[in-house]
């Protein structure tokens, strides 16, 4: 039986294969690709035999329905509600279909949020077989964010939501669309002096690194003073 509830699966390359069994659901993995996950082109003399006592610990943690073994590969039996990531997906998924229903966006996008445990993968999330899909799922948790902000500003939360986009344009200076939302909860809050300021300063941050800020900051600047 698979249990439930938190699981100490086991160290690093223990993880790392649970990590790529999860980026391979519905598939079987070839035994090549977890070894390359597990050792990144640093392949043990045994490293067959280490693979099968790893996969061996995984079925007994995770149950044996849990783990479909072959000769040459290795597949994760479990369904995708089981998956926090393709649950967030799915949620992004329907989220941005609600777009028109402010109040079920926000809420679909604040459950899609509170899924997140920091990075992906954790410390195996700069290892080169879980780059690409670290990258892809930080970057729909930004656009997870932005159409949460989205909503809760076609709600008129101007004044609720300040202090939280200051600190997501802190966490990410280079995300133009975070910087809008700021200026905009600022300006409808009644704190145009502030909004400006803002606007400048996303200008020297944009600066600094050789960009320029689109018309769409001109144009906010042009609303506040006028």
């Amino acid at each position: 039986m698979t249990p439930t509830g938190r699981v100490d699966v086991g160290g690093r390359q223990a993880r790392a294969l649970l990590g790529s069994l999860v980026i391979g659901l519905g598939h079987a993995v070839p035994m090549e690709l977890l070894e390359e996950a597990l050792w990144s082109g640093r392949r043990p003399d045994a490293a067959e035999n280490t693979l099968q006592s790893y996969v061996s610990h995984l079925r007994q943690t995770l149950g044996a329905e849990a783990i479909l073994l072959t000769d040459h590969s290795c597949e994760l039996n479990v369904g995708g509600e089981n998956v926090d990531a393709l649950v967030f997906e799915s949620l992004l998924t329907r989220a941005d279909d609600m777009r028109q229903d402010s109040e079920t966006c926000r809420c679909l996008c604040r459950e899609a949020l509170h899924l997140w445990r920091g990075r992906p993968f954790g410390d195996l999330a700069d290892d080169e077989a879980f780059k690409p899909d670290t990258y892809r799922l930080e970057e729909l948790r930004l656009a997870t964010m932005e159409l949460s902000f989205e909503a809760e500003l076609a709600l008129g939360r101007h004044n609720l939501l300040v202090g939280e986009l200051e600190a997501a344009v802190e966490e990410n200076p280079y995300r133009e669309q975070l910087w809008y939302f700021l200026i905009e909860a600022l300006a409808e809050s009644n704190r145009r002096v502030e909004a400006l300021r803002q606007c400048a300063r996303l200008r020297r941050v944009l600066g600094d690194v050789g960009l320029q800020a689109g018309d769409a900051l001109a144009e906010l600047e042009d609303q506040i003073v006028g």
